[in-house]
């Protein structure tokens, strides 16, 4: 109970604070496939000069947890406050820029989710609330781009670029700890640094594997380098002070087990913020979701929305009770899964019970460490949570007790001792899944419902209303965005229901909805 005050009291003096004064910035600066190895975490393997200076002045998060382990699902939901499976962005590689119209690799057509609900990107309402937002640079959200949520998205956007005395919210993404980095960054490491390595329980004690997660920490120490420059640049602009900065990862770790895993080892991320305030606690053990990240934004920047989202803010807010989060397809393989999961115990709901849990994704196997447990598994001589891995089949049902078993390893679901802490999580996820999860159907019906036909749905022209001083913009559509601009040259302004603008001449509109992309169109005065 006092740690429960405590928390309430500690961010209500912030809240306080923070809205006794003007706009600030928020600086996001996110890496790529990485749990918990930093020593903010109790890892000291990496040397990370610069994120323990932000991580001492700073608040720590213990409980920061993705929706999905792996990327593209979780930026969706990261840049709508909305739950994959709600908005039918679940599937790994669904929607691809500038490709053909068939995935290769499945045999399904690309496509852009067409959400069931209301959903907008929260950038684009930053915008419109008078923010310069700026993304360096990656885009990958499983679903089409808005045009109207960036100010800039490119390998050159910076929030030295936004008008005098503007306000921002500027994201920079680090690709150095990616995956894929493992076996590009590969090289043959010392036996001091591979001595160093302790791996989690699931991993075969293996001199490989180890190099490879040196390789790792490695990359992170490069991530921190990359960390500190931006930083510094924040500093010589006299930014820093003024500007709440936010350090994540995409979702869970790059081995396998870690990414595209329903454990914590692949949803479970590392979370510090510098707030402008000065830190109370160092630490923060709230349980926070990756779609409370866009209406906490929205708080911190005054910014207002009548979209609802899933997610809340965390900012000034009491513990969630639960986390959810799913798997779908990864890349030529399907496998849902869902799981909740309490500051104490994890149910896993497994549909398909005659496949592995081990999916072999051609991507991964480009990894030593991937290829060293292919072939230890067909000897016969891996660790025995590998073996379970690999085997052919599923329970239905893992139930983990997160407190004494935190790398999932003691399935306790058939334990009667258990039956309450059962009950109670599986009617939880099953009330979260009937809400609107759209894994309850196959994806080719997913698509079949989103594109009838299989043709991209067509956005309507809006409606323009001539004033006395100026026009409105009406739109045809549901659950769309608009925008205009004077000029090509210019960038889209964010249009706001019922706002009158006054263009200086002949001006374009665009509208876009998800799923069903943007439609320009000129109009002539």
């Amino acid at each position: 109970m006092f740690q429960k005050k405590t928390l309430i009291a500690i961010f209500s003096f912030v809240y306080i604070s923070f809205n006794s004064q003007e706009k600030t910035n928020i600086l996001w600066l996110v890496c790529e496939d990485q749990s918990l190895f930093f020593s903010s975490y109790f890892d000291s393997i990496a040397k990370t000069p610069n994120l323990d200076e932000l991580a001492s002045i700073g608040i720590v998060y213990d409980n920061f947890f993705a929706v999905s382990p792996v990327c593209s699902p979780s930026r969706s939901s990261i840049a709508t406050g909305m739950y994959p499976t709600t908005i039918g962005t679940q599937h790994m590689r669904a929607y691809k820029k500038n490709k053909g119209s068939i995935n290769s690799k499945t045999n399904l057509p690309i496509y852009s989710a067409v959400p069931k609900r209301k959903v907008q990107f929260f950038t684009e309402i930053l915008r419109a609330n008078g923010y310069y937002c700026s993304n360096n640079s990656k885009e990958d959200y499983n679903m089409e781009m808005s045009p109207l949520a960036w100010d800039e998205s490119n390998k050159n956007a910076h929030w030295r670029k936004r008008a005098k005395n503007q306000p921002f919210f500027s994201v920079f993404n680090f690709n150095i700890t990616h995956e894929s980095r493992i076996w590009k960054n590969h090289e043959k490491h010392s036996e001091e640094d591979i001595n160093k390595i302790i791996l989690p329980p699931f991993f075969p004690k293996n001199h490989t594997i180890k190099n490879d997660f040196v390789t790792n920490y490695k990359n992170i120490e490069k991530l921190d380098e990359q960390v500190g420059e931006i930083i510094e640049q924040l500093k010589e602009d006299g930014l820093y002070d003024k500007t709440i900065i936010f350090f994540y990862s995409d979702h869970g770790g790059p081995f396998p087990r870690y990414k595209r895993s329903i454990y914590d080892s692949g949803l479970k991320c590392p979370l510090i913020i510098k707030w402008t305030e000065p830190k109370i606690k160092p630490r923060n053990d709230q349980m926070i979701s990756f779609i409370d990240l866009a209406p906490t934004i929205l708080e911190l920047t005054k910014s207002q929305t009548i979209h609802k989202m899933e997610g809340v803010s965390f900012y000034n807010q009491n513990n969630r009770d639960y986390i959810f989060a799913a798997t779908d397809r990864f890349d030529e393989f399907t496998d849902k899964r869902r799981c909740v999961r309490n500051n104490e115990f994890k149910l896993i709901i497994n549909w398909d019970t005659k496949s592995s849990a081990m999916k072999p994704v051609s991507y991964r196997k480009n990894m030593k460490t991937m290829r060293i447990l292919d072939s230890l598994n067909d000897l016969k001589k891996n660790t025995n949570s590998m073996e379970n891995w690999y085997k052919n089949t599923k329970p239905k049902y893992e139930l983990y007790d997160i407190v004494n078993d935190p790398y999932e390893l003691n399935n306790l679901s058939s334990n009667k001792d258990y039956d309450n802490v059962f009950n109670e999580l599986k009617k939880k996820l099953n009330d979260w899944i009937d809400d609107s999860d759209y894994g309850n159907i196959t994806e080719p019906k997913m698509i079949e419902e989103m594109w009838p036909s299989g043709e991209k749905p067509d956005l309507k022209d809006p409606k323009i209303i001539k004033t006395e001083r100026g026009f409105k913009i009406i739109s045809n559509n549901e659950n769309s965005s608009l925008g205009w601009r004077d000029s090509p040259n210019e960038n889209w302004q964010v249009y706001l229901k019922e706002e009158i603008i006054y263009p200086k001449n002949n001006f374009e509109i665009i509208e876009f909805s998800p799923g069903y992309g943007s439609k320009k169109s000129l109009f002539k005065i």
